[in-house]
């Protein structure tokens, strides 16, 4: 699996860290964030699934390697 670069999009944490894996954000998100996943996915009426994975891709950090 693919290590990303991550910095948690939860004003209130402060989950930065490099080389981690989807899988173990994914994690963090369920294990420090359940009620702001609820939260978004009611106020956008999706899927929970769904805005996990936005949490995801909003808190992934790309580095300009060249």
């Amino acid at each position: 699996m693919i290590s990303l670069n991550f910095n948690c999009i939860f004003t209130s944490c402060s989950f930065k860290q490099n080389n981690v894996e989807e899988e173990e954000f994914l994690k963090h998100l369920s294990e420090d964030h359940p009620d702001e996943i609820i939260d978004i996915s009611k106020k956008e009426n999706i899927p929970i699934k769904i805005a996990q994975m936005i949490a995801v891709t909003n808190s992934t950090v790309f580095i300009n390697s060249g």
